[in-house]
């Protein structure tokens, strides 16, 4: 029989052995994650459409919604048409932009800065309002 210190008996390498290395953000606890609870409510089909309406409106889920209005949130969502003419009014804002910077270079001539200084302050303010954000802040 071989002797396990005998030279002629197999040599195995142990490997050292480290820890595995978990990248990433910890685990959030059960309690702490959002969505693992359903509260049961029933509602008329009638009143579902109205919900529905509502979010669609906002451009929130239904979910948003009512944890917003359930938990004393705003339910400060962008309304579809504001969306709409605060894209349109992007490339006016742009063009006006770009003719107040031709008139400080001295490339463009023409209307009166100050009326469009003014007038680029509205604008910003229109945007900002559409959006419902407080211009002033």
């Amino acid at each position: 029989m071989a002797d396990q210190d005998s030279p002629l008996a197999p040599q195995t390498a142990a490997k050292p052995t480290r820890p595995r290395w978990k990248g990433g953000r910890p685990r959030a606890t059960p309690e702490a994650r959002r969505g693992n609870l359903l509260p049961a409510v029933r509602v008329t089909a009638e009143e579902l459409a109205q919900v529905r309406t509502q979010a669609e409106t906002l451009g929130i889920s239904i979910g948003e919604l009512i944890r917003r209005a359930v938990l004393g949130r705003r339910a400060k969502g962008v309304p579809a048409v504001n969306r709409e003419a605060w894209g349109r009014l992007g490339p006016l804002a742009a063009n006006l932009n770009q003719y107040v910077k031709a008139i400080h270079q001295g490339q463009a001539a023409g209307a009166p800065l100050e009326v469009l200084e003014q007038l680029r302050t509205e604008l910003a303010a229109l945007r900002e309002g559409l959006l419902g954000r407080d211009p002033e802040s």
